[in-house]
Parts: C-alpha cells; structure tokens; sequence
C-alpha cells in the first residue's frame, strides 16, 4: 500500500484542508465595533468622530444620533476589516479624542457588545 493514500495522509491531507477552510473563513468573516459618543452639544462633534474613522478607513454601517436637551449622543456600528490601523489604535486614539474633546468615546467588538446586552 502506498503512503500517499495511506489512511493516515488521507486524515492529514483532510486535517490540512479543514484548517485551511476555517482560516479563509476567519479572514472573511466582519470585524465590526460599536462606538458611542456622548457630551454637551456643540457643533462639529459628529464630524470630528467620522473623520478620525475615515482616515483610518473604517467604514461606518449604521449611526443613531441624537440630542436630548443639550446632551449629544451617537452611537455607531462600524466595519474596522480594511482599517488601517489594529483594533486597538483605533479604540486608544477614539478615546484620546473624547478625553481631549471633553466627551465621553465607548469603543468595544460588537460581539462583546451584544454578548453585555443579551437578554
């Protein structure tokens, strides 16, 4: 019998083309993060968030704004896959923003988000 078609190679050769699959397949599946803002309206607030975004090519999906009395609030749902920067960067410079902008800047995974919320 030869080795190439030996049961161990088939299992090995399967194993391979298993791990391969499930890699392409985390590479594919949305990276997406939620983001929320909230401090004392003022003008600009909204557009200074987007933009630190698009220049880190994150790609926004949704937003809700709104503004109760003079409390802005906005809350994003955003695709971080082809962003230029790691997850990380993006949440540690969203948030030195907020602090310098006096506005409070939430960023987390949209998984954990929605694991936090479950019912």
């Amino acid at each position: 019998m030869s080795t190439e078609s030996s049961p161990q190679n088939q299992v090995r050769v399967m194993a391979a083309h298993a791990h391969a699959a499930a890699a392409a397949r985390d590479r594919a599946a949305p990276v997406r993060i939620v983001v929320a803002v909230i401090g004392r309206d003022r003008p600009g607030i909204m557009a200074s968030v987007t933009a630190m975004l698009a220049a880190r090519a994150a790609n926004i999906l949704d937003v809700s704004q709104t503004i109760m009395s003079d409390l802005f609030t906005m809350v994003m749902l955003v695709d971080i896959n082809n962003a230029s920067v790691p997850f990380a960067t993006l949440k540690a410079d969203l948030e030195a923003h907020g602090q310098s902008a006096s506005l409070v800047i939430l960023v987390q995974h949209e998984d954990i988000f929605r694991a936090m919320h479950r019912v």
